[in-house]
């Protein structure tokens, strides 16, 4: 389901970016900026998404290191 609703979205997005690049030239000059920047935010987040079940940081070896502190930090509260 999430991926059927990923292809739909995109679909959706290229459609309407493709409306906003015939109708752009009557905008004025802010609000097209405006515009660019969300279809960016847009795009660079459903990248970003599709990294989400990557690990991009060693966080494994950083807290391999960190756990034994973290647990004697943890029982001198309790």
């Amino acid at each position: 389901m999430n991926r059927i609703f990923l292809v739909f979205f995109i679909f959706m997005l290229i459609l309407s970016i493709g409306e906003f690049i015939l109708k752009r030239k009557g905008m004025d000059g802010r609000q097209r900026g405006v515009i660019v920047i969300f279809y960016t935010l847009t795009i660079v987040c459903l990248i970003a998404l599709q990294f989400q079940y990557y690990q991009m940081l060693p966080t494994s070896s950083i807290m391999n290191i960190f756990s034994p502190h973290v647990k004697r930090w943890l029982v001198q509260f309790v």
